[in-house]
Parts: structure tokens; sequence; C-alpha cells
């Protein structure tokens, strides 16, 4: 992956290292092989005296080949945005002073993923070469993303969207946008251990993912109530007021909790999907169609869940379109064709063929194709 020569590199993201949204922490893995990476951890802020009474503090760590630093306040309020704010900048302001004293005369590049909080630190890092890595259609999150984002478009020296449903949105802006594959943990699925985690004497319908507001909570308690023989299976840590931004997940879900097929593990370690995947006759996108962020993203757990071979059920989300159309997964637009669709696997199963040609189509999203499609553009 011939970045121009040992090109620093540094990585601004939102998402907090532990989260279960691994685009980050993938990117740094393949592009700090070849170049030296930093990266700063804007989602893991923290007060200082709070830092001393944590399980695992951390300050610098190496995550990955990339070395990663993590913003201190000496303010207290890091939930208000101005404290974030002066905290971020004082941190960007030191690493692009470091980065030009240590690769003096050489080309950098700062690489980002999410609008929140971007726009001021791009200025510090006018100098250096920016892509925009956007793996969501930020604009259908809230009125303050689409603002960031904005900016972000304007000034950025790359664009990159993951899907080409994005690509279509992001190009009504800007028309030098690059669509490049979705990146997926191929490797995990096929080094992985094949233990079945779910007892398979109950037909299961599983989801693996965060637990979040993205989810259509109404339309699951719908399903679940309709098909009380058919035991529901959660995978994922509940991730509260994503961004800062209010919401009813802890309440939702908790009455999702009180159907009794209906069971929630807490979250697993990564190299546990593809086993946890292989307990479940069903995988599910359950997310809410009519709000913008999620009708034109791209989610992973497609891919995952076509790496085992599962039929999978899901909303009407704009990129899963072309797989509908090939056969590969259903899309159900009404409460009531969810139910059905579920029905009629439960009846029916999942044909082989469409499990091999699901496996053909999750390996053309590697996370080494997408990296190496960004680096031939911008070399």
């Amino acid at each position: 992956m011939p970045l121009m020569k040992k090109v620093p590199v540094i990585f601004l993201f939102n998402s907090p290292i532990a989260s279960g949204c691994d685009y980050v922490t993938q990117t740094m893995r393949l592009v700090a092989k070849k170049h030296p990476s930093l990266g700063l951890a804007l989602g893991d802020i923290i007060f200082l005296p709070k830092l001393f009474t944590e399980r695992e503090p951390w300050v610098v760590r190496s995550l990955r080949g990339a070395i990663i630093i993590r913003p201190i306040s000496v303010l207290p309020g890091v939930r208000f945005r101005w404290v974030r704010m002066a905290t971020y900048i004082v941190y960007a302001l030191f690493l692009s002073l470091f980065m030009g004293l240590r690769y003096f005369g050489s080309k950098r590049v700062v690489w980002f993923f999410e609008p929140f909080h971007l726009p001021p630190l791009l200025r510090i890092f006018q100098s250096y070469v920016s892509i925009y890595d956007c793996v969501d259609y930020y604009p259908g999150f809230s009125e303050a993303a689409e603002r960031e984002h904005v900016m972000l478009m304007r000034r950025a020296t790359y664009v990159f969207a993951n899907s080409l449903p994005l690509l279509d949105q992001l190009k009504k802006m800007r028309k030098d946008v690059r669509a490049v594959p979705l990146g997926f943990s191929d490797r995990l699925f096929t080094t992985s251990s094949s233990t079945v985690e779910q007892s398979k004497n109950i037909f299961t319908v599983g989801f693996v993912g965060s637990i979040s507001d993205r989810i259509d909570f109404p339309l699951l308690q719908h399903v679940v109530a309709a098909l009380p023989r058919v035991c529901f299976v959660f995978v994922g840590a509940k991730e509260v007021g994503v961004f800062g931004r209010k919401d009813n997940v802890e309440r939702s879900f908790d009455l999702l909790l009180k159907h009794k097929n209906v069971r929630w593990i807490n979250g697993v370690a990564k190299e546990r999907v593809p086993s946890v995947l292989q307990g479940i006759d069903i995988g599910i996108i359950p997310y809410r169609e009519h709000k913008l962020f999620n009708r034109y993203s791209f989610p992973m757990k497609t891919l995952e869940y076509f790496s085992v071979g599962r039929p999978v059920v899901a909303t009407d989300i704009v990129a899963l379109r072309q797989y509908e159309a090939l056969g590969l997964l259903t899309i159900a637009r009404t409460p009531d064709a969810f139910v059905q669709a579920i029905r009629s696997l439960y009846a029916t199963g999942w044909d082989p063929s469409h499990q091999k040609r699901q496996r053909q189509h999750a390996k053309k999203h590697t996370w080494a194709k997408k990296i190496n499609a960004i680096v031939s553009v911008i070399q």
C-alpha cells in the first residue's frame, strides 16, 4: 500500500476505542503497517480527576501499530461542547507542532471519519492532505452534524463514500466524491472457530450490533409479540445518547426485554462474533428507515451475516436493495411483512446456493480493498 513513502498520518475520530465500530481501528491497522500513525481519540475525552478512578485508565496507548492519544481535560464539565472543543484544540495544536518538527519538510495526512467537532481542528491541519472517509450519511443525524458535514465537504482535500447510495447523496454537494468498498473483518470470519454459541433446539432470530436509537423499537415490539415461539437474541452494548443526543433507548429496550422470548447478551469480543452468528437462524437489521442517517447507511452487519450464510430480513435501507434484487436478503417494508418474512424462512429454510453467493459478495468488501482504493486516488 504505497501511500507516498513513509508519509505520517494523524487520525481524528469520535468513536470511543471500546466501541463496536471498528472502522477506525481497522483503518489504522492497515495504514500503520507502512506509515507512522497517530490517533487522537476525541470520543474518549475525560476530566483529569476522573482518570484516577477508572478501572483501566490510559493516556497514551499503542493500538495495532498506531499510537493513540487520549484528550485529558483540566476543566470540569466535558459534557459541555466548549469545554471539549477547548481541550481538542490544545491537543490538535500540540500534534501539529510535534508532527511539523518530527517530519519537517514532509507531506503529512490527516484522516477523519465523522464530522463532529472536526471543522475547527481541520483549520489547524490546513497544510495537511485531508481525507474525509465518510462512513455514514451525517446530514441525516442532526442539524449540528449537517452543518459540520457541509464545512468538511468544502474543505477536505478528498472525500470518500462507502456505498453508492451514500455517494449519490454526497455528490449533490461535491462532484469529485469517490466510492470505495465498505470494509469488514473478513479475516476474522475466515479464521474463526465455528463453535455454535446458541442452542439449536429453538429457532433463533439474532441482531448483532449496538443497541442504539438507530433501531426501530416499535417494529420490534410488533414482531416479537407476533412470534412468541421464536427466540430473539440481541448481542451488543447499549449506546445511549450517542454523540450527545437525547434518546429513549434505555426505556424502549427495557420494554422489549419484558417479552419472554427476548434475550440480551451485553456485548461480546469482536473475535467471538462469527461463532455467535453461527448460532442464529436469521439475522435482522431493524433500523428506522424514515431516519435519513439509517436510510443511506450500509450496515456492516449485512456482510457479517452473509459471511456465515444466514438469511437476512431488513427494513428498507437503500444500500441493501441491490441484495434484495439478487435474492440474497429480504426487505420488509411493513411490520407485518417483517413477521411474514421470518415465518417464511422458518418454514422453508435457506438454500445453500444462496449461502454461497452471500459469501462471494462479502469477499468483495475487505478492509484492504477499501484502504487500497483510497490510497490509489491520493497517490
